[in-house]
């Protein structure tokens, strides 16, 4: 099965950036979107039948702010997943952050992680999320569940994540708390396939701002993330950014599992 994750800054302005003609050409199993940012019922009729004719897709979006947050998941209709939205945590699930789908023993978590915000305002709720949703992946694995954990989790976790560390030391997404909290779900029993495969290698960059020309620079961040339990380690046949496709400030990411 092919995964996708792809936080596309509002699924209405993706649409007018040729989100569906990408959606046809890929074929993504299963994607999780982020900062949708609108209800179903808001999207053009003609798309929703084009999406419904090959996915079930459960839509998420914020209660607590329109236009807001708010994440999906789309699945093929003939893989059989079964999907939750929420944690069961109104403070989280008020904002659309997360949803959980399920085949089997394989659950696939997508969503949108807080951000720290402007002076690290939310940084007390981030790191309460963060928190919470570890001790729900380590309670999956405790019931033999297989996890995927993707989403846009706004964190780098280490300084080979962004282009310049020294310039965003303590600025959101890279404080010591965020990284130590990005910590929480590996010691739950995930790993960042894509890190753990190119230990090294630098410029692996999911995020660019749109001030500066910085994505035609590569001057980005890597806060897009696929993390998996152990037991899928060696049936990950690749994982990928692909930061030649455009539409968003963030770019897909893809993990194809056998």
């Amino acid at each position: 099965m092919n995964f996708y994750t792809w936080n596309v800054n509002g699924f209405r302005a993706a649409l007018k950036k040729g989100f569906m003609d990408w959606l046809e050409a890929t074929d993504p199993d299963v994607i999780s979107l982020q900062e949708i940012r609108c209800e179903w019922e808001e999207i053009d009729l003609g798309v929703r039948r084009q999406i419904e004719s090959a996915y079930d897709a459960s839509w998420f979006p914020a209660r607590s702010k329109k236009g807001y947050s708010g994440a999906a998941t789309l699945s093929k209709r003939e893989l059989g997943f079964t999907h939750a939205q929420g944690l069961g945590l109104e403070v989280y699930d008020q904002e659309g952050r997360v949803l959980q789908s399920t085949q089997g023993d394989l659950v696939f978590i997508g969503g949108y992680f807080p951000n720290a915000s402007t002076g690290l305002a939310r940084l007390d709720y981030k790191r309460a999320f963060a928190r919470d949703l570890a001790a729900h992946v380590k309670a999956l694995h405790g019931q033999g569940k297989q996890i995927i954990l993707t989403g846009d989790m706004n964190v780098a976790p280490e300084e080979i994540d962004l282009a310049r560390p020294k310039d965003n030391r303590m600025n959101p997404g890279f404080t010591d708390e965020e990284r130590q909290d990005f910590k929480l779900y590996l010691a739950a029993g995930l790993h960042d396939i894509l890190r753990e495969r190119n230990p090294a290698t630098t410029g692996l960059y999911t995020w660019w701002t749109q001030r500066g020309g910085a994505r035609a620079k590569n001057v980005g961040w890597r806060i897009d993330h696929f993390l998996v339990s152990e037991g899928l380690c060696n049936r990950v046949a690749d994982v990928r950014i692909h930061a030649e496709i455009m539409g968003s400030d963030h770019c897909p990411v893809s993990l194809a599992l056998t």
